[in-house]
This record gives structure tokens, sequence and C-alpha cells, in this order.
């Protein structure tokens, strides 16, 4: 079935923002019926008739909320997990760079580009998620990598935004063809799923001559940067060794600063670099699990402005996990540093930038809004109302609780389903790139 009319009965549904673009929050918990008809949500209220020829299901109170938004993923390190420990034991942040991931990037061909989208797209979706803002890198397959990258997320049924990472490590040779492929991503023609950005890597592999293009590139487009800014010490400290302002100033210098510019991370960060942040009204994204992993310290969360959301940063699809380890970490030395009203704020903030970036009203299930929406199985253990969302979304619900995943009035997942991949070849490509990296 695909893009039928389809009635929704007696769903208890959880939305956080009316359809009006510039609402500001406004959860609510409803038990009520859904119409969806083409990708959109047409009807809503309670005992809504049935028209001719529609298909009408009873879901008997479970609950239905908006799809998650992944606000910074890497789709590309799918295929990492099990590979065999660097030669050389990490150190740093720059030696988990230098010595796993970059090592990564340069093994990808594009099969395994777009095996590790799918593979990755696949495991988000079944985690809720059902838009990622993909953040690419494949160092020796550039050219039509990011298409690639959207076949995975296509065949997946979510939606992405996505980006290749700028980066001068390659030299200038292959600094100009990363760019050649933002740009012809973000002007080729696209589907409603899909939106482009374009991608930098971080500051400290960026020269001055390359921000400088990035300047003319983002005014001629018309569009900001997705960019790691400030992922630990790293950025700052190898901008001063090379005689650099510091990794916030240079990117104000060259116009890159923008209301539509993305910046992962955000860890070694001052108050006076926060509140120009602040006021360049640039998207912060929290990646707290991914910062633990690598040990680049605590993102001061609490003092990100309003416009902040959560990503995965490649570490997994699961975006409540991230809420939730974000969370407990805040908790843990008894400073609650992400508390109730930031995590709810940084919650529905991701919806937000989705907005912004796609144009449509994700985060609300009322008429009007796209049909993107997760429905829960029937066995959960304690009642979900407007006054505990936030209560149930880092205490009660998992994964393991969605039962079907929805994305523009298609349903792309139900529990059982099986994956649009084939795990064997998934698993010789991930081993052709473990080999690769060895050898280098």
């Amino acid at each position: 079935m695909k893009n039928k009319s389809i009635l929704i009965r007696n769903a208890n549904v959880l939305d956080y923002l009316p359809t009006d673009m510039d609402a500001q929050p406004a959860p609510r918990v409803e038990l009520t019926d859904l119409r969806i008809s083409g990708d959109k949500i047409v009807a809503r209220g309670q005992n809504l008739e049935a028209i001719e020829g529609e298909e009408v299901r009873d879901i008997n109170g479970r609950t239905i909320m908006p799809g998650l938004i992944n606000g910074h993923h890497h789709l590309y390190s799918t295929l990492a997990p099990g590979m065999p420990a660097p030669k050389n034991t990490p150190r740093s942040f720059q030696d988990v760079l230098t010595e796993i991931w970059w090592k990564l990037d340069r093994c990808l061909d594009h099969e395994a580009v777009y095996k590790s989208a799918v593979a990755g797209a696949w495991d988000a979706m079944r985690c809720g998620t059902t838009m990622i803002f993909d953040h690419h890198s494949s160092l020796t397959c550039v050219s039509n990598s990011l298409d690639e990258v959207e076949r995975g997320i296509d065949e997946a049924g979510i939606r992405g935004c996505l980006c290749y990472e700028i980066t001068d490590r390659g030299g200038l040779g292959s600094r100009d063809t990363t760019m050649d492929e933002n740009r012809r991503y973000f002007t080729k023609e696209k589907s409603s799923n899909f939106r482009a950005i374009i991608g930098a890597h971080a500051g400290f592999t960026l020269e001055d001559r390359t921000l400088a293009r990035l300047q003319e590139l983002t005014e001629e487009l018309d569009c900001g940067i997705h960019i790691h800014l400030a992922e630990g010490s790293t950025d700052r400290d190898i901008c001063i060794e090379r005689g650099w302002e510091d990794p916030v100033s240079r990117l104000d210098k060259y116009g890159l600063l923008r209301p539509d510019t993305i910046l992962a991370h955000c860890v070694d960060i001052t108050d006076a670099e926060m509140a120009l942040l602040d006021e360049r009204g640039c998207w912060l994204v929290h990646n707290g699990r991914s910062n633990m992993n690598n040990s680049v310290g605590r993102a001061p969360v609490n003092k990100f402005p309003a416009r902040s959301c959560f990503g995965t940063d490649g570490l997994d699809g699961n975006t409540w996990g991230e809420l939730r380890s974000s969370f407990y970490r805040g908790n843990e030395a008894g400073e609650g540093e992400l508390g109730l009203r930031k995590a709810s704020e940084m919650w529905i903030s991701g919806y937000q930038m989705a907005r912004e970036f796609f144009g449509e009203p994700f985060g609300s299930l009322d008429v009007g809004a796209p049909a993107d929406f997760l429905i829960c199985n029937e066995d959960q253990k304690t009642p979900l109302h407007s006054g505990n969302w936030l209560g149930m979304l880092l205490f009660a619900f998992h994964p393991w609780d969605i039962l079907e995943v929805w994305c523009g009035g298609n349903k792309t997942y139900r529990r059982g389903d099986k994956a649009p991949f084939d795990g064997k070849l998934c698993r010789d490509a991930a081993q052709r790139i473990w080999d690769g990296m060895e050898k280098l």
C-alpha cells in the first residue's frame, strides 16, 4: 500500500508544534483519529467518518508520535563496528581521526558508500528516525558519492539533508573535488525527501584560502554550511599553532556563521563565543555519546542557545538514546547540565530545524503536516499524557516499542520486516574496508 487514503482511529497522538511554521512549541497528547492521504495528514478529530474505498485501522489507543530527527550523522561509519583496533593506540582526539576515521573514509568505494547508507538509514529508521542530516566523507571516492548516500536513505524509505565534508587534508586537487561534489549535489534536481547543504570537516583542516572559497560558494548558492566546530580542544589548539584566529572567529570572519549553518559538537566554546553563535542564529547539534567515546570533554549544553538539538555523530542511529544519555550524563555530577527544560527545548528544536530546511511543518501531526510518524506497540506499560511526554521519552520509550514507522504517507517499516539490503554483502564490504585500513 503506497499513498492510499487511510483512516487511523483511536490513536493516542503526541505532537510538539502547531502546523504554523513560526509557532511556538505546544506539546500535547490527544486521543483522536488521523486521516492520511498522499504524503500529508488531511483530517484529525474524534469519530471521523470513513470515506468510500478508504482503509480503516483501529489501533486501540496505541501511541503515535512524529518521526525522530537526527541533526548530525555519519552514515559512512555504519560498517565500522567490529573493525580491528588501530595499529597505534590513539592518545588524543587527533590520533582518533588519523588512526581510525581518516583511514576508514579513504577505503570507501561507491558500493561501500551505498551499503553504509542503506544499512545505517535502516538502523536509524527502526529506531524511529524519519530524517537524517548526514555529513559524508569518502576521500578517495568523492564524485557522485552523495548520490549513493541518497540512494541508500531512499531505499530505507526516509528523508535526508546531505553534504560532503570539504577538507584540505587531501591537498588542493582533492579539496576542489569535494567542493565540486557539494555544488553538483546542491544544484541537482532532488525529490521532496531530500535537501542539501554545503559540508566542511572542521576548521583545523581548512586553510584560509579554502574558507574564502567556502564563503564564495555559500554566497553563490545562498546557503549555510554543516561543519564540526570545537569538537574538543584540538580545533582551537591547531588553529593557534598555525597562527590562525580561534575556530569561531575564523568562521565568522568569512561570513559562515549564518542562520542556515549547522555546527556539530561545540564542546570547547567560551561564553563569549557562545553568545556570538546565538547572535548569528546558527544551529548547534549536541552529540553527547560520541563526545564521551572520543574523550573530547563535555559540551556546555546548559549554555547552548535555543537553536540547538541532538545528533548521533555516526555512533548509531538511536536518537532516543542520544536524548537519554545526554540527560543522564548531565545529572551524573549532580549539576543537572541538561535539565528537563533544556532537554525539552532541544528535542523540539530538532523539528524546528527540519522545518527550516525542508519547508514543511515537521513535529506536528495536525492537518497539513507531513505524515511522518511512528506507531508504538499496544503493550505500553504506563500512560502518556500532555504533562509527562518528556519523562516518557527519557524513561519509557525504546526502539523495541516501535511497531511501525511511516514517512511521507508510506509505511516504511513494520517490526519483523526484512531489511532492504543483503547482510552478507554488507559484511563482505566491511571486511574489504577493514583490510584496506590495515594497509594504510
